[in-house]
């Protein structure tokens, strides 16, 4: 048998009076003898750490059995006193496994990726912008670049830099003390914006109180925030009145997301009996 990885579906029979697992058709399978404890992860020579996922998850569905008479909070009510389940286990990726039971689906399960301290270090802080080349907006495809050297003149007397790590206010500073407060309001917002955009931080460093500003200087400029537009090869949506990355299930970049999946996914891939610790 080969061992589980992504695209993965395999089917197996478990014994509620037992607490067994066997194949569907009762052949050998390194698997079910890891399950049943007649096999230790250093003595596989097939298994890796999806197996290992594929049997906590087992464990932890047959659990909701015994305690509560059902899946609990997954919609499917179960008669505790059947004998044998039937488990479809699906690996979608590394962060998504769908199970079956009796052919009614039961769990998706979704695992957020691990980033560490120094990964998330520099989020919130002015680290130098990543795009360094402006692109004026183009309508096909609803797309422009807030580049590093670009100003916004806000015809107010007062205009917006992108300088190498920030967004600085120009002016003359004869506003009132309220229009200054707005103008500051929207460069923090334009920064965060812009190494949102950059993939350097999350969109929830774009305060409520600055997305409507900043739609409104992206509509000047030319972009359509009623549908999907990108910017600096970034695609974002406007969801609940906030600026979100296009597709995006998680806080963090899908940059940073994709890179500790992959990092993940190949950890998990690694034979049990090799496998090295994750860092």
């Amino acid at each position: 048998m080969a061992v589980t990885g992504i695209g993965s579906v395999q089917t197996y029979i478990y014994n509620s009076k037992t607490g067994k697992l066997s194949t569907k058709d009762g052949t050998a399978d390194e698997f079910v003898n890891y399950f049943n404890g007649n096999l230790s992860e250093k003595a596989s020579k097939e298994l890796n750490g999806y197996d290992v996922k594929k049997k906590n998850n087992i464990e932890q569905l047959m659990q909701m059995v015994y305690q509560t008479g059902s899946f609990k909070g997954l919609k499917w009510d179960i008669d505790p006193n059947m004998e044998e389940y039937e488990i479809t286990c699906e690996q979608v990726s590394g962060e998504e496994s769908r199970y079956t039971v009796n052919g009614d689906k039961v769990l998706t399960q979704y695992i957020p990726m691990y980033l560490s301290y120094e990964e998330m270090a520099g989020w919130g802080k002015n680290t130098p912008f990543k795009t360094l080349q402006s692109k004026d907006y183009d309508p096909e495809t609803n797309s422009m670049n807030l580049a590093v050297g670009d100003v916004f003149d806000l015809e107010n007397g007062y205009r917006l830099r992108v300088t190498e790590d920030c967004v600085e206010v120009l002016g003359d500073g004869r506003g009132s003390a309220d229009t200054e407060q707005r103008v500051e309001s929207l460069a923090n917002g334009l920064n965060a914006l812009i190494h949102f955009a950059d993939q350097q931080w999350p969109s929830i460093y774009i305060w409520p109180q600055q997305t409507p500003m900043l739609l409104s200087l992206l509509g000047e400029l030319g972009v359509d925030t009623s549908k999907e537009f990108t910017l600096n090869g970034t695609k974002c949506v406007v969801e609940g009145g906030q600026i979100r990355e296009a597709g995006n299930k998680w806080v963090i970049p899908s940059s940073a997301h994709d890179k500790a999946l992959k990092e993940y996914e190949e950890w998990l891939s690694q034979p049990l009996h090799a496998r090295e610790a994750r860092r």
